[in-house]
């Protein structure tokens, strides 16, 4: 056993993990989903998007360089690196498409 963990996960050499830490969840490398354990033990597996609306408060707990995201399902916070992690390389045009 050398590696603990998902086995030949693609997007680990695409988006790092959260290096800085604020007062968030960090955003572990390639996570999709939410990892937060309800009182079952199970996790809430809800949909974690990035946050544009997030209020000040939260992005003042936020370590700098880090944005913001959010679970769709139960609102757990969690910061990482931008999501321009996930599409290097990629411009957007003005009309937010991808070229």
């Amino acid at each position: 056993m050398s590696e603990v963990g998902l086995a030949g996960i693609q997007s680990r050499e695409i988006q790092p993990p959260t290096g800085k830490k604020g007062g968030h969840l960090p955003l572990i490398t390639g996570q999709t989903v939410c990892t937060v354990k309800d009182e079952k033990g199970n996790n809430c597996a809800g949909h974690v998007k990035q946050w544009h609306t997030a209020g000040p408060d939260v992005t003042q707990q936020a370590a700098p360089g880090n944005t913001i995201h959010r679970c769709q399902r139960c609102y757990a916070i969690y910061e990482g690196p931008p999501q321009e992690f996930l599409h290097p390389g990629e411009q957007k045009n003005k009309k937010g498409k991808r070229t």
